[in-house]
């Protein structure tokens, strides 16, 4: 059985129409380096502790979630394991951002056993879960591992001014942050991968 911690690590690219002495580059510090950074923090914990899981884990990330989640659409298309032994899917999406203490997950109604999960170790390692915005749920490659019967989310810190926008740049972001919910995601997936059984979803 499998635990699956990705995040895309493409971005929109470049301004086409740049004036002259414009910045032309999309640099995409918190979409998505922040989540890329932040699988490969859960990663390496992962890796650092001797006694291991019960469950396999996946890491994996994704290019062209900004088309259209292409790449994790292939995966779930042409799986590397078996999806119907795929337990849960999290997903790191902009980390970064929005206050120290914040953190932001998407598809909770559809996730409840996972919300469960999640809202406890956001709590756990001081982080409070606010709304988001907007319906953000099918905007990230996690929902295609959903549309598959898997439960995922999207954790997040949420939108902001700088949203895909050149002004998304190293110096914007909280490297601390980022640690701290990917501390968060590392806390939840070990105890995913050491309980027994499926967790509901709400198709």
């Amino acid at each position: 059985e499998y635990v699956v911690i990705g995040g895309h690590y493409d971005h929109v690219g470049f301004r086409k129409n740049a004036k002259e002495g414009e910045d032309p580059i999309f640099n995409g510090a918190d979409d998505n380096a922040s989540g890329t950074a932040g699988v490969l923090a859960v990663a390496r914990a992962f890796t650092a502790m001797k006694k291991r899981p019960s469950r396999s884990i996946l890491f994996i990330l994704f290019a062209g979630e900004e088309l259209g989640l292409y790449g994790s659409k292939y995966f779930c298309s042409n799986p590397m394991i078996p999806l119907d032994k795929t337990v849960v899917m999290l997903n790191l999406d902009m980390i970064s951002r929005n206050g120290s203490d914040t953190i932001q997950i998407s598809g909770m109604k559809q996730n409840p056993d996972l919300a469960g999960i999640l809202l406890e170790e956001s709590e756990k390692s001081g982080l409070k879960n606010f709304p988001e915005s907007e319906d953000l749920f099918s905007r990230s490659d996690h929902y295609n591992f959903f549309k598959k019967g898997i439960s995922a989310v999207d954790i997040s810190s949420g939108l902001h001014a700088d949203y895909h926008k050149v002004s998304d740049d190293p110096d914007s972001v909280d490297p601390a942050k980022a640690a701290s919910i990917a501390k968060m995601a590392f806390n939840a997936a070990w105890r995913i991968s050491k309980m027994k059984g499926y967790l509901k979803i709400n198709p």
